[in-house]
C-alpha cells in the first residue's frame, strides 16, 4: 500500500474549513480519518494524528484511549508548508565517510581524554605496577615449575638453573 504523503494538508483543510470534529464516543479520530478519504492503516493515521498533535499543528481532547475531540490550531494552519523531505533528500549531494580516518579521529579523542583524566605521574605509576605485577605472575610461574619438576623427579642440575632463575627475577 502506498502512503498518503497529503494527509497532514488535507487534515488541516478540514480543520480550518469545517472546524473541530467531535464525537461524543470518542472516536474523532476515526471520524475525521472517514471525513478526509485517508486511505492507510488505522494504526498508521492514529500516528499521524498523534504527531501532528506532538508537533502543535492539532489540539486533542484524549481521556484514556479515546479521541473526542481533534481542533486545529491557528498557528500551524498560518505557518507555510514545509519542504518534502524527499525533494531534499534527492537534492544533497551523497555523504562518504572515509572509516579509516574517522577510526583514526576517534582513537586519538579517547587519547586525549584518557591524557586529560590521567596526569603523567599518574601512567608513570601505573606502568610500574603493571612491571611488578607481570614480574610477579613470572615469579609464581617459575615456582610452580620448580614444584612441577620436583614432583616429576627432574635432574638436578636444572633445579638449580631453576633456582638461579627464581633469584634472579625476584631481585
Amino acid at each position: 500500500m502506498s502512503r498518503d504523503k497529503t494527509a497532514r494538508t488535507r487534515i488541516r483543510q478540514y480543520l480550518q474549513t469545517q472546524g473541530a470534529v467531535d464525537d461524543p464516543n470518542g472516536y474523532a479520530t476515526s471520524v475525521l480519518k472517514d471525513a478526509i478519504g485517508y486511505e492507510g492503516t488505522p494504526v498508521a493515521f492514529i500516528q499521524l494524528i498523534a504527531a501532528m498533535d506532538r508537533d502543535g499543528e492539532i489540539t486533542r481532547t484524549v481521556r484514556g484511549k479515546r479521541t473526542y475531540r481533534i481542533t486545529g490550531n491557528e498557528v500551524a494552519a498560518s505557518t507555510p508548508a514545509l519542504v518534502p523531505a524527499q525533494s531534499v533528500v534527492q537534492s544533497a549531494a551523497p555523504v562518504e565517510i572515509d572509516y579509516d580516518r574517522l577510526a583514526r579521529a576517534v582513537v586519538r579523542e579517547f587519547f586525549l581524554q584518557a591524557a586529560a583524566g590521567n596526569p603523567v605521574a599518574n601512567s608513570d605509576t601505573q606502568a610500574e605496577r603493571l612491571r611488578a605485577e607481570r614480574d610477579e605472575y613470572a615469579l609464581m610461574l617459575e615456582m610452580a615449575r620448580l614444584r612441577l619438576g620436583a614432583l616429576l623427579g627432574d635432574r638436578a642440575d636444572d633445579k638449580s638453573a631453576l633456582l638461579r632463575r627464581l633469584n634472579a627475577l625476584s631481585e
